[in-house]
């Protein structure tokens, strides 16, 4: 790549992306924020002319669950472990559901808010937070999957093009069909062993705290990546998870912003792509210091712009610039 790249993809999830693992009355402060949060991102990527791409769970394109549970898809993937799988927690609610209730499950209005917005890309993460690495009765369930989820979105009138695995659980099996269902780029991992496998159900509580660390001091590198094509369709790896503030860390926020910056700037000077992500929901505690640490990162990349010419682009828009250059 002749200029560097800088890339924000955002898992856009609600409760499905929590649901395995928390109670939604624990979580559900974070979620309901996330109406607030992400218009006042969207506004913030208006002011610094930031393109942004929004990987969102298919179920949030509904007005509400019951549309949901009339259009289920006829081959479901039946997870062995029934503790993940959404479609059982679907059969456990009980209707009516409130419109508050709804609002953390579906986000319609929030995705035609985003796709109004300039230079936001409407992208999949897969129709219902599909996680590649849990055994499953039906094999073919994540093509069968993404193509609900494609439909879904175009009967909405958005055209997806880009992938972020729930998890970053990549299928390697399944990216050589990606570009026949029109999906055209992906974002994938860090060749680094200790993200190169994306969140395994077995993780160790030694790779968290290796993570952890990571985070704040420069252990595993600047996982800046040129963008090259895989199975025919264009894989963008991710480079830095952006974490949220923690009141009980917060003495080390400066180190986190600064790893983030350092490894912005060598993917500047280089000419490599930059892909930060993060979750809106990770926002719904301490907004305000979230949204800060955001703008400084947004500012600086304006500075990078006008230094070495960087560019802010979608992960369609790197796909497109690298198939030009090339």
């Amino acid at each position: 790549m002749d200029r560097g790249t800088f890339t924000i993809s955002l898992d856009f999830e609600l409760f499905w992306g929590v649901r395995a693992n928390r109670e939604l009355e624990s979580y559900q402060d974070r979620l309901v924020a996330v109406y607030t949060i992400i218009p006042k991102m969207l506004a913030l990527f208006q002011k610094y002319n930031i393109h942004v791409t929004w990987a969102t769970v298919g179920f949030l394109f509904y007005d509400n669950i019951e549309e949901i549970m009339s259009d289920i898809p006829d081959r479901l993937p039946n997870y062995l472990n029934r503790d993940v799988d959404p479609y059982i927690y679907l059969d456990s609610l009980s209707p009516p559901y409130s419109k508050e209730f709804s609002k953390l499950h579906t986000a319609s209005n929030l995705i035609s808010l985003i796709s109004s917005t300039p230079n936001q890309e409407l992208a999949t993460h897969t129709y219902s937070h599909f996680f590649t690495y849990e055994p499953l009765e039906n094999r073919d369930a994540f093509i069968v999957d993404i193509e609900k989820a494609i439909e879904v979105a175009k009967n909405r009138g958005y055209r997806l093009k880009s992938l972020v695995f729930p998890r970053n659980q990549v299928n390697l099996d399944s990216i050589s069909k990606l570009d026949l269902l029109g999906l055209e780029s992906y974002r994938g991992n860090p060749t680094h062993w200790a993200y190169c496998d994306g969140d395994k159900p077995s993780k160790s509580i030694l790779l968290r705290i290796y993570r952890l660390f990571d985070t704040y001091i420069n252990i595993s590198g600047y996982h800046s990546s040129e963008p090259k094509p895989t199975k025919g369709v264009m894989e963008l790896k991710s480079s830095m998870m952006l974490r949220p503030y923690f009141n009980k860390l917060s003495f080390l926020e400066r180190l986190k912003i600064n790893r983030i910056k350092k490894a912005m700037r060598y993917s500047a000077i280089n000419g490599e792509n930059f892909h930060l992500w993060w979750h809106p929901h990770n926002f719904g505690k301490n907004q305000e210091k979230n949204l800060k640490n955001l703008e400084e990162l947004l500012i600086y990349f304006k500075e990078l712009n006008i230094k070495y010419g960087m560019l802010s682009l979608t992960m369609n828009e790197v796909k497109d610039y690298v198939n030009k250059r090339d």
